[in-house]
């Protein structure tokens, strides 16, 4: 038991309640813990056969892989800046090179301990990055001038989440205080005490005791849904771009990239992790103040943002038009994911190649392959002014979606081989 526990003992329920309101409220968007940590337990069910699932499904590893999904947040608690650089990859790719150096496949017992941990921690800074920048997103449209919490809306969504997906408690305390310590040190020149991160990752579990509690009572889950109705009525809803286990997709892609990084290869594929939507918009989104007009990719080593532009990063539509886009490198510097609203709106009736050009860099100064996918808009295509004809090429019968998807993947297909 750490030196907080001992410490808090004995207190009365209230400060232990005061402490999760606390807690739940040090991040102004962002997954909460419970959340973090169930996205982090499906995504272990999303990975396909191999080593990678063979490791993080061992029981003598679960410990590890549940501390490191919680870990990045015990900063906020105590109001250190360890826990936001435990957040990004530059840290975690430090704790990566240091697994590398320190141990050699077939991995070790102790070897196996870090890579779940590192494996947690990743896995929380790419829910927050994927949940907020597209999930809380759309609440922002959808939630606007709602009541609002105590706890504000990551603490409230936690609590629905848990609601739905059930409460989870935390583990016993497993975390490698002074190794964190020292890499903390070598790599962003933060000097912390191990005891504060100790004390940092024992908050956490009152946070977690706090949602759970919570959740567990339908007259304060109420309270929570009618302050924020979208966001915590959509959560289980995959079809959501972010939703919790749509970020567990993303999570599972995303480790199998450490995974290949641990093993001395850098993969920097010519296709992202993810991207939404990836079949055909619908109903139609094409105008450009609609919120689900966004399409947004996540990659698999976070970005140099100065090299995230318009100019690197274009949408051109079946025609071959180019289309005017904003792009957003949610949370900027190290992010993967990226945002695309269309200025004038979308075209519908056809399909939309997004492509990247030379030079898109990642925050370490890799240089990405291209890359591109596509997307289709529903509705039917403009008319030819000449003829006035709004004829398509699908069959008799056919879905215009669906027809759509055909000949648009094709189409991207013949102008990745030119």
């Amino acid at each position: 038991m750490s030196a907080m526990i001992r410490r808090m003992s004995g207190r009365s329920p209230f400060f232990i309640v005061s402490i999760g309101i606390a807690l739940t409220a040090g991040t102004a968007s962002a997954n909460g813990n419970v959340s973090h940590l169930q996205v982090t337990l499906w995504a272990v069910d999303e990975l396909s056969d191999g080593d990678l699932v063979d490791l993080l499904s061992r029981e003598d590893v679960d410990l590890m892989l549940r501390n490191g999904a919680n870990f990045p947040d015990g900063g906020y608690a105590v109001d250190d800046g360890y826990g936001e650089i435990a957040h990004w990859e530059p840290f975690q790719t430090h704790y990566l090179d240091w697994i590398a150096s320190a141990y050699e496949p077939p991995w070790s017992d102790e070897a196996a301990q870090h890579i779940a941990f590192l494996m947690g921690m990743a896995s929380h800074g790419m829910c927050d990055q994927v949940y907020d920048g597209m999930y809380l997103e759309r609440s922002n449209v959808h939630d606007e001038g709602t009541s609002g919490t105590d706890i504000g809306r990551d603490g409230s969504t936690d609590v629905c989440f848990a609601a739905e997906a059930g409460p989870l408690y935390a583990p016993d305390l497993w975390i490698p205080d002074e190794l964190m310590a020292e890499l903390m040190l070598e790599q962003a020149g933060h000097s912390v005490d191990p005891g504060t991160i100790r004390d940092g990752q024992a908050l956490v579990a009152f946070s977690l005791y706090y949602v759970s509690e919570a959740s567990q009572d339908p007259d304060e889950v109420a309270i929570h849904q009618e302050a924020y109705p979208w966001a915590c009525a959509h959560q289980l809803d995959e079809s959501v771009p972010g939703s919790p286990p749509a970020a567990a997709r993303v999570v599972a892609a995303y480790w199998q990239a450490l995974w290949a990084r641990l093993h001395g290869e850098d993969p920097l594929e010519d296709l992202p992790l993810a991207w939404y939507p990836d079949g055909t918009f619908g109903p139609n989104p094409a105008a450009a103040d609609d919120i689900e007009s966004m399409v947004s990719f996540v990659v698999p080593r976070g970005l140099d943002s100065a090299t995230v532009n318009t100019d690197l990063i274009t949408v051109q539509d079946e025609p071959g038009d180019h289309l005017d886009v904003q792009v957003h490198h949610y949370y900027g510097h190290a992010s993967h994911v990226v945002n695309l609203r269309p200025v004038h709106g979308w075209t519908p009736g056809g399909h939309h190649e997004v492509s990247t050009g030379p030079g898109l860099l990642t925050w370490d100064g890799l240089e990405y392959i291209l890359f591109g996918f596509t997307f289709g808009v529903e509705g039917d295509p403009p008319q030819e002014e000449e003829t006035g004809c709004t004829c398509t090429s699908h069959g008799p019968g056919a879905r215009p979606a669906v027809a759509a998807l055909v000949a648009g993947t094709a189409w991207f297909a013949a102008r990745r081989r030119r």
